[in-house]
């Protein structure tokens, strides 16, 4: 080859010119580096292990999400009933308390007449008195079915005042109504000795069938709970009633509180409910 300087001929692939000692750069063909003619394919799968998931992995997936939010939501569901539950439990029992100062039922004789249609009975009823009575509610119990009592007095509730209302806490009563009777009892008598005894308990409680005289006052007594502290507005009544079969009905109230057994319960046509605390 020739220097490309001088034109001395020179060794092929010589790096200086012996003549004139010239640095001799290499043909640019040796300056390419040499690449493969074929190259390897780089597999980043390798590098990064990415796990793509398949249709059914991702339906399973939704369906565990699914299922944990229901569970999630009916265990929400369970606290809230349960709750709902006890206090509904509680509203219905009612409480047990004792009130101080509630005076004698006030009644004042009086007259009337009262019809109208009940369970297919032409109903009369007769007011003995005018009634009135602050209590304590001692117990209540509804009655319900499609006989004319029922229908006429869906529910009984029964009142205390003077000292019995007054040491209801004190002393251990067990109130009961069943059969459209109230009963009590105690551990032993000598618990009401300190309030005049069994009499006094006799002439100081009444079990109630209330009639109310509107769809107002149906829903009032409907609310009536143990433990309120109530007024009574309304009629002690006299109640005949027959039906086309020639099926007849009596209730016949108590006038007086002295009284037990049957005949001694209360039937008061309801004009009014009022709480008084």
């Amino acid at each position: 080859m020739k220097c490309p300087y001088c034109n001395y001929i020179i060794p092929d692939n010589s790096d200086f010119c012996d003549n004139c000692g010239s640095f001799i750069e290499p043909p640019a063909e040796a300056k390419k580096e040499e690449v493969p003619n074929n190259p390897q394919k780089i597999n980043f799968s390798d590098f990064f292990q990415v796990e793509i998931p398949t249709a059914q992995d991702i339906q399973s997936s939704r369906k565990k999400r699914s299922k944990k939010n229901h569970t999630r939501i009916f265990s929400v569901i369970l606290a809230v009933l349960a709750c709902f539950l006890v206090v509904s439990v509680i509203y219905k029992a009612g409480r047990r308390r004792s009130i101080a100062g509630i005076g004698e039922p006030i009644q004042e004789e009086t007259t009337g007449y009262i019809e109208m249609n009940v369970a297919g009975y032409e109903v009369s009823i007769y007011p003995q008195y005018t009634y009135e009575i602050e209590a304590l509610v001692v117990h209540t119990k509804n009655y319900p079915g499609f006989g004319l009592g029922n229908k006429l007095s869906p529910r009984d509730i029964a009142l205390a005042w003077g000292k019995v209302a007054e040491y209801n806490e004190d002393i251990n009563f067990h109130w009961k109504q069943s059969g459209r009777w109230v009963s009590w009892s105690v551990k032993s008598y000598t618990e009401v000795d300190k309030i005049g005894g069994v009499d006094y308990v006799s002439s100081h409680l009444s079990n109630n069938h209330l009639i109310p005289s509107n769809n107002s006052v149906r829903r009032k007594i409907k609310k009536i709970r143990k433990g309120d502290h109530i007024k009574l507005t309304g009629y002690l009544v006299n109640v005949d009633a027959e039906n086309k079969n020639g099926k007849t009905f009596f209730w016949n109230s108590s006038t007086t509180r002295d009284d037990t057994g049957d005949g001694a319960c209360e039937v008061i046509y309801v004009t009014d409910v009022i709480w008084l605390d």
